[in-house]
């Protein structure tokens, strides 16, 4: 074993050197063929020769080309087994039938990463999913490190390492925002806007394609370990190794390195186009929301949101004047933009706060016919009348003690000639303020679209000032970087970490537990349940009801049967021994008459439980992320109500608190109605001990459910009163 193999096995990833920052590089595909159209229709392969020359790659270049000896003023070799010295990383700028091949030998001639551009892969028929299988085994048996097939590749701006299928142009802006997509044409697209209309510039920038060797969970390890990023970003279809994604947003938590992701196939109709375009599964949405809000990841939903969350936390000034809070003021000169800001902020959980009385007065004795005082700041027309008076309420929000962020609407993207523009002079004055303030300072325009003003945008971005486009993507921002001041603050605690983990369980058997056995389970994870007693007879269930006490319920036990109630099977508030035997012949009767093919174990007898507040708790598989956990609201009418948070396991106290506070219904546990509070500490408890459980049986559990599980009122605790286990 070499010195790379044991550190992949130590640290459990994989070293991308060799394709993220080769030392080497050949490129099969050049030529010296002429494009008849110019440089746009210039070979991909000479492209990437061009690009690697014009970043003054450090690097040694070789083309492989059996019809030359030079391409572009580079030796070029008949084949990669006749180059003298072994290379990091070879760009396969070829047809997609001839890359498994071509692959294969590259492994065999000493190379340790490839970049392939083609498409034609597992986002096509049979045939690409053969050749897509061919790559990710080499990459799997042999460690071979693969960018692609169908994307644009790697670009290491730091490094002077583009290898990469599109045209850089001159004038690259070096920064700290790493890029991975696996959209080739939004990877450019993103790093564009992210140039030219936010001044921010990028450390890397990955187009992954299909992943069949380097993943987007390796990419963004990588990313997160960059000593030249200090934000990662990325585009995401689907996640390949969706087991690594946590341990990775929580190691880019503790750098203090936001992860900002978009992720696509959230729809039906999305997770279809995603699948034809990478061959990627999305996974359940609902599920990623929960890994991502575990994980501290920030999620957009938007490419505008993405490129304005970029910009905000990449702007240092910004994020160090942040201190916490989530009241924004606003400023600007259009009553209705204030208007719509002031929805956006609530529709994403932003407060508009009043004012103080003190900043009213010092605005009354400042701007005495100003008859505004209120957030927003509506400055009407007398702010462009009279250019003392913008600055006096720029001043007045930055002083008030009520806001938290302060934003002023300017159209930064006017495309009027300047001398027909307020927004260059109010940019100045907002410049000075910026320089004193200890508060973080942003802008936004009431349009998204179109070239920005760099006169507008230079300076500010320099001031700290981040420009962000449209009042929906500004206070979507904001709240963004809100939610990841909070997760930084609480990530010393329990938050995002979990309790220690519970050992694995012994093997249980498989297929529907009994209900006793499921109790059992419950138990030995201190989950509180109901006594229970399997039957057989009438006689042993009156027996049974004698001794735990009425009022009591029959159950059928069956491992056919799920829904007990839909056969019959169900019988309650049972208060003599004579309602026991009846109740228990009738259920024999009408689930035999209901689902005659299902084998009756017998009857199990309960005690009925107390009046409280219904939940259901469950454990779910989810085919990206494994066992997840599910709380909402239950009794018969869950899958009405579809009132429902996930989390993934194990699970604090604090994060299943967090779960609870996202039901719709959440009110309800705080008693309503005049019903007494319920419970919540000892639902929470129970919360993190199913996750622990989920824990401990790991791949032997397909699935449970305990509805419902009684939430009693305040100090009494919580009780399982029905369950379905299933062992695979």
């Amino acid at each position: 074993m070499n010195q790379t193999q044991i550190g992949e096995e130590q640290t459990g990833w994989r070293d991308l050197a060799p394709l993220m920052n080769p030392k080497s590089v050949a490129i099969i595909g050049a030529s010296q063929r002429t494009p008849s159209g110019g440089l746009s229709r210039e070979p991909r392969g000479n492209r990437v020769i061009r690009n690697l020359k014009n970043f003054g790659y450090p690097g040694r270049i070789v083309a492989v080309n059996p019809k030359y000896s030079e391409v572009m003023d580079c030796p070029c070799y008949p084949d990669l087994g006749a180059i003298p010295e072994p290379v990091d990383c070879v760009v396969l700028a070829v047809p997609n039938r001839h890359v498994p091949d071509l692959l294969e030998s590259a492994a065999a001639a000493g190379v340790r990463a490839a970049v392939v551009f083609a498409a034609g892969f597992a986002e096509t028929g049979a045939e690409g999913k053969q050749r897509q299988a061919r790559l990710e085994a080499l990459s799997k048996d042999r460690g071979f490190l693969i960018c692609g097939p169908n994307c644009y590749g790697v670009l290491n701006v730091y490094g002077k390492a583009p290898l990469f299928a599109s045209t850089i142009p001159a004038g690259f802006l070096a920064g700290p925002v790493a890029l991975v997509s696996q959209s080739g044409g939004l990877s450019t697209t993103i790093a564009n806007a992210l140039m030219l209309n936010r001044h921010v510039g990028l450390s890397h920038i990955v187009s992954c394609g299909n992943q069949a060797g380097a993943t987007v969970e390796e990419y963004l390890n990588y990313l997160v370990e960059d000593d030249n990023t200090r934000v990662v970003a990325a585009f995401v279809e689907g996640f390949k190794q969706p087991e690594k994604l946590l341990p990775v947003a929580r190691k880019a938590a503790e750098h203090n390195k936001p992860l900002i992701i978009l992720k696509g196939g959230r729809s039906d109709v999305s997770k279809r186009a995603a699948a034809t375009h990478s061959g990627s599964l999305a996974g359940a949405a609902e599920v990623v929301d929960a890994v991502f809000r575990q994980g501290g990841i920030v999620q957009v939903r938007s490419i505008n949101e993405l490129i304005d969350s970029i910009s905000v936390f990449s702007c240092d000034n910004f994020v160090k004047r942040y201190r916490g809070g989530r009241g924004i003021g606003v400023l600007s000169g259009s009553g209705g933009e204030c208007t719509l800001v002031s929805d956006a902020a609530a529709n994403v959980g932003l407060q508009v706060p009043e004012l103080t009385e003190a900043t009213k007065s010092d605005l009354q004795a400042a701007v005495a016919d100003f008859g505004n005082m209120n957030n927003p700041l509506d400055g009407t027309g007398a702010m462009y009348d009279d250019e003392k008076i913008f600055p006096r309420l720029l001043q007045a929000l930055i002083d008030d003690d009520n806001i938290d962020f302060v934003t002023i609407n300017l159209e930064a993207n006017d495309p009027r000639p300047k001398e027909l523009k307020s927004g260059n002079r109010f940019s100045q004055a907002i410049e000075k303020a910026a320089a004193l303030s200890s508060k973080p300072i942003a802008a936004f325009s009431s349009v998204v679209g179109g070239p920005v003003d760099p006169d507008i945008l230079l300076p500010l971005r320099a001031a700290g000032v981040p420009l962000m486009e449209g009042a929906e993507c500004a206070t979507a921002t904001l709240r963004n970087v809100a939610d990841y001041f909070e997760l930084r603050k609480n990530w010393q605690g329990s938050a995002g970490r979990g309790d220690a983990l519970s050992a694995p369980h012994d093997k249980l058997p498989a297929g529907i537990l009994p209900a006793e056995a499921s109790f059992r389970l419950f138990e030995s994870f201190n989950i509180p349940v109901i006594p229970t007693v399997l039957t057989r007879s009438a006689n042993d269930a009156a027996a049974a009801a004698e001794r735990m006490g009425f009022p009591v319920a029959l159950k059928v036990e069956s491992p056919q049967i799920t829904h007990k109630s839909d056969v019959g099977g169900v019988a309650l508030n049972l208060t003599t021994t004579g309602e026991v035997g009846d109740a228990f012949a009738r259920i024999e009767s009408q689930v035999k008459a209901n689902a005659p093919a299902a084998k009756i174990d017998g009857i199990v007898v309960q005690r009925m439980a107390s009046e409280g507040v219904e939940m259901i708790l469950g454990i779910k598989r989810d085919p990206l992320f494994g066992l997840v956990v599910v709380c909402g609201f239950g009794g018969i009418l869950v899958e009405v109500l579809k009132d429902a948070a996930i989390g993934i396991p194990p699970l604090s106290r604090e994060q299943a608190y967090d779960m609870l506070k996202r039901l719709r219904g959440f009110s309800v546990l705080g008693g309503v109605r005049g019903k007494p509070p319920a419970d919540v500490d000892a639902l929470c408890d129970a919360i993190a001990a199913l996750s622990q459980l989920a824990v401990a049986l790991g791949d032997q559990l397909e699935g449970l459910d305990i509805n419902p599980l009684i939430v009693l009122p305040k100090h009494e605790g919580v009780v399982a009163v029905d369950a379905l286990v299933q062992i695979r």
